[in-house]
């Protein structure tokens, strides 16, 4: 059996980042995807480096730009794709899954060695919204994934039964989904 593994799941940066329509062009709300996808590889890479990462997508582009372990995406949408990276991971012998998004606005490696730290059953890092920003399963499939509005409650609800820790990481409170969060995120390198 393999420790963890990190599941990035990335939509095609082409029909990525649309609530930034009204204020970025489809060519740079592309560029701006695929650089932060890149920035999360690079973090991980980094913060993380003897670790797994199982990136899950259907998009060409990004299966170009994995590093580690690729899978094509075969349903549609953000739970399906962490469900297929879960299932993945079970298949191929790990005790459990991180699950990152592609567009966290500045993580730090700090922050993600104390949610790795907490260890069996479920841990979740909040956003700022109510989301999910990043999610500690173990067993990797031990529960359904709900991301959306409110997931971070709809995760908790989930994980019934199960050790479950809410765990506030200053670090990813924030991802990059709309001109406020851009606004916030000025001046901050991408690389």
């Amino acid at each position: 059996m393999k420790d963890l593994l990190f599941i990035i799941p990335m939509k095609d940066p082409a029909v990525a980042k649309s609530r930034l329509a009204e204020v970025l062009s489809d060519a740079v709300r592309a560029r701006l995807a695929m650089a932060l996808f890149r920035r999360t590889l690079g973090f991980l890479a980094e913060a993380q480096a003897s670790v797994d990462v199982l990136v899950v997508s259907e998009s060409a582009a990004i299966e170009a730009e994995a590093t580690g372990f690729f899978l094509r995406q075969t349903g549609s949408g953000l739970n399906e794709a962490v469900t297929e990276g879960a299932a993945w991971a079970v298949v191929n012998g790990y005790n459990a899954i991180c699950v990152l998004p592609a567009d966290l606005a500045d993580p730090s490696a700090d922050d993600l060695s104390r949610l790795l730290a907490l260890g069996k059953g479920v841990s979740i890092a909040p956003a700022h919204d109510g989301g999910t920003n990043a999610l500690l399963v173990s067993p990797p499939d031990a529960i359904s994934f709900h991301y959306g509005k409110g997931s971070c409650l709809a995760h908790q609800r989930a994980a019934a039964g199960l050790a479950c820790t809410i765990i506030p990481l200053e670090s990813f409170r924030y991802d990059i989904d709309t001109s406020a969060d851009l606004a916030r995120v000025r001046g901050v390198e991408w690389a």
